[in-house]
């Protein structure tokens, strides 16, 4: 059973409650005992002692309980670090990336443009001739690898 809205309850007021009911406990179970002998308060002796031994259970229980929570806590803080680090890589990474599509799409505009040109420049010839030269074919290949070989 998983008691998540501990998660929302600050750490001193755990501690103070977890404490207080182990105290409060041990408190009552002992005066349990000890009122026994006394006349006007010998009738609530057996249910001091009862329910002082269960807030003393509860106390103990709810302490351990509470180191556990402390534990994972540590866990947690720890995990929201490592998280914030690699965070930090990722978005230098993703900068890098970005540069390196913003230069590669630069160069490739840049081709593109030159091989534009290129064939603007050779137009008439293209069109006179109505054949392939090793011009026109080198620049068709040029066109489709991007301007890179």
């Amino acid at each position: 059973m998983s008691l998540w809205f501990i998660q929302l309850i600050p750490t001193s007021w755990l501690e103070f409650a977890a404490l207080m009911i182990l105290i409060v406990g041990a408190v009552m179970f002992f005066a349990g005992q000890i009122f026994k002998y006394v006349p006007f308060v010998k009738a609530y002796n057996f249910p001091l002692r009862v329910i002082g031994f269960i807030l003393l259970l509860a106390g103990a229980y709810f302490n351990g309980g509470l180191g556990v929570e402390m534990e994972y806590r540590a866990r947690i803080e720890e995990m929201k670090a490592r998280i914030e680090v690699f965070e930090q890589k990722s978005a230098e990474e993703n900068r890098k990336i970005e540069e390196k599509i913003v230069t590669e799409t630069r160069v490739i505009k840049q081709d593109t443009d030159a091989t534009l040109a290129e064939i603007a420049r050779l137009k008439e010839q293209i069109n006179a001739n109505c054949e392939l030269t090793p011009d026109m074919i080198e620049l068709y290949n040029k066109g489709i690898s991007g301007g890179t070989e």
